[in-house]
């Protein structure tokens, strides 16, 4: 089996997504550790009276949390664990997909934030199969909460409500104690399939102030949502190495909850928006005080960066030096449009009185001019660049003979230039409209590759009009010859009658065999040039029948049948094998066109295989796989005639 470049190239693509994958999935997801001496805002409220902060600082010696705004120490007063009520929901990911013991394991851990147990003041517990599911509302009583924990179990739908569930919980809270500190813990294990949205379960958690600390077992928990969430309500997501480590996650979350804390602070007199540093037992950290509005979430707490001044910029911030560099800025686009008016109009009385020996065209000895397209001095030299340099690597000969073929009228250097041009110019657009460097690099990838598929179509085209007119040229070449006429005479009065392209290539047979050419040499360059086999076979004829002799008409005829025959076997082959190449069509459209709608059916579910690791690895195993497919099909409808 003869294996081509382009399925070289396809079979290494396939093979580096491969090797990505098993890279990623080798490096493992991080178990849960111990946070130590971490200091975490998660929420900044000044709508109105003292500004107050809440957050949690693990690891850290309790005591008076410091604020400052800039240089000055603001006056706070910090309320900890022990005075703020807390309430939580816990959401437990029962679908199917993942093993039993999982989900039983995720439930017993969460035994360790039971009400009462100096942690939440009250509880409730969900499960995500099939939509939202409240066993248990807040509640006090921690046997209440444990029956309920002790009630989840595997379930037999496939589908997770991640996003559902997780707003239904936001609304169980938010209809709460006002007081007290909120949060959801999530313990997630299989993809999301509900039909809620991500911004609907954003408005839930921060309408109802409260924070996602989420535990995610295996690579097809959706990391990135629950990050998203994180992002927007506070609280952070943590991959556990596997499911026995669900114990030690919730002992983390539970260490947490128990450092919380709350500061008042008098913001004073100040800018609109500024940025607070918090301390407390030597950690800080930095957010955005905006008066008037309560924020949430890392997204919205970090303060903005602001560059430190460089040389440069106090070098103009003087007066001096900005009226200098204006000057020469102006000198400088001044002497850059002298230059382009320059080379744009060149020296016109000169161009003027040497008009009527310009050649603006080449004439082509069998057809119309080829025109020249770039007649701006800038653009002559950049094309005469391109030629030169692709002329040295041997690109330009064959892009004439395949100009040639495909009976462009168009001059090779100017071709590649305006086409690497265009390409060029379309990925910058492409680029400047979607802001994704990958995309741009595949729409260049496209535009280079196009014109030469334009070509590659036209030449396959005018070669199959010209095959299909052979056997009529023959018959009428075999005519001319019985009326009397020699071989040279036949061909040139066919050419008269016969349309393109056979009557072009004809005709330029006729005028170089009149310039000299000896007819088997102009035939040949024919075949050659269209690389059709039948004509080749044609002119053997009658170079052989010029050697030794014979009716020439009667042998045209019969290469005329024979070509008429072999036409209507290869036409019943291709019926045949019509149902092998459009079920090889059908079936290698259809993943792209599946994953197409799925991505505008649900994007979030389809971004998941487009990651480094397993995702990786199934697009490379399944590239393989149509690779396969396609050459084994390929060989089978395959019949050479």
């Amino acid at each position: 089996m003869v294996v081509t470049p382009r399925v070289r190239v396809a079979f290494g693509a396939a093979a580096v997504l491969c090797v990505l994958g098993v890279a990623a999935l080798g490096s493992g997801a991080a178990a849960a550790g111990d946070v130590q001496g971490e200091l975490r805002i998660d929420s900044v409220r000044a709508a109105g009276g003292p500004v107050v902060l809440e957050g949690f600082a693990p690891g850290l010696t309790a005591g008076p949390v410091t604020v400052a705004s800039g240089d000055r120490e603001l006056a706070a007063g910090t309320v900890g664990a022990d005075r703020i009520p807390l309430e939580v929901a816990f959401v437990v990911d029962d679908a199917a997909g993942q093993p039993n013991g999982t989900v039983q394991l995720a439930a017993d851990a969460l035994e360790q934030l039971l009400p009462g147990s100096g942690g939440p003041v009250r509880a409730t517990v969900l499960t995500t199969s099939g939509g939202p599911d409240v066993l248990v509302p807040l509640s006090e009583d921690p046997e209440a909460v444990r029956a309920a924990l002790d009630r989840v179990a595997l379930s037999d739908s496939t589908g997770s409500d991640l996003l559902g569930t997780v707003t239904a919980a936001a609304d169980l809270l938010g209809r709460g104690d006002p007081t007290a500190r909120r949060a959801v813990v999530v313990l997630a294990a299989t993809p999301e399939r509900g039909t809620a949205t991500i911004g609907a379960a954003e408005r839930a958690l921060v309408g109802a102030g409260a924070s996602v600390e989420a535990l995610v077992v295996g690579r097809s928990a959706p990391v990135g949502q629950l990050a998203r969430l994180v992002d927007a309500s506070g609280g952070e997501v943590l991959p556990l190495g596997s499911d026995e480590q669900y114990e030690e996650g919730v002992g983390r979350i539970g260490a947490l909850f128990a450092s919380r804390f709350r500061t008042e602070v008098d913001p004073g007199a100040g800018p609109v928006e500024r940025t607070l540093t918090v301390g407390l037992d030597g950690a800080a950290t930095a957010v955005t005080l905006a008066p008037g509005f309560d924020r949430r979430g890392p997204a919205a707490l970090a303060p903005p960066v602001v560059d430190s001044p460089s040389v440069v910029g106090r070098v103009l911030d003087n007066p001096v030096v900005v009226a200098l560099v204006a000057l020469t800025g102006a000198a400088a686009l001044v002497l850059a449009a002298w230059m382009l008016v320059s080379m744009l109009l060149g020296r016109r009385q000169l161009a003027e009185r040497l008009e009527a020996y310009d050649e603006s065209a080449v004439v082509a000895p069998d057809g119309p001019p080829v025109a020249e397209v770039a007649t701006v001095p800038i653009l002559q030299r950049a094309v005469a660049i391109t030629g030169s340099i692709a002329d040295r690597q041997g690109l330009l000969e064959r892009l004439e003979h395949e100009l040639e073929r495909a009976n462009l009228p168009l001059r090779a250097a100017e071709a590649l230039f305006f086409g690497l041009a265009a390409a060029v110019l379309g990925s910058a657009l492409v680029f400047l409209l979607s802001g994704s460097l990958l995309v741009a690099v595949a729409a260049l990838l496209i535009g280079v590759m196009l014109p030469r598929v334009v070509i590659n179509i036209r030449i396959r085209r005018r070669v199959a009009s010209f095959e299909s007119q052979l056997p009529d040229m023959l018959d009428l070449l075999a005519g001319t010859l019985r009326a009397g006429y020699s071989i040279s005479q036949g061909i040139d009065a066919v050419s008269k009658e016969i349309p393109d392209p056979m009557g072009r290539e004809l005709q330029r047979v006729v005028n170089e065999h009149r310039l000299g050419r000896s007819l088997e040499e102009s035939l040949e360059g024919v075949a050659d040039r269209m690389g059709s086999e039948d004509f080749a076979w044609a002119v053997m004829a009658i170079r052989i029948q010029r050697e030794v002799g014979g009716n020439l008409a009667e042998l045209l005829l019969t290469v005329s049948k024979t070509m008429t025959q072999r036409d209507r076997l290869r036409r019943d082959v291709a019926s045949l094998t019509a149902e092998g190449r459009m079920s090889a069509m059908v079936l290698g459209l259809m993943p792209f066109i599946l994953g197409a709608v799925m991505y505008v059916v649900n994007p979030e579910y389809v971004t998941a295989l487009l990651t480094p690791g397993l995702g990786y690895l199934m697009l490379g195993g399944s590239l393989v796989s149509m690779l396969v497919g396609f050459i084994w099909m390929k060989k089978l409808i395959t019949v050479e005639i």
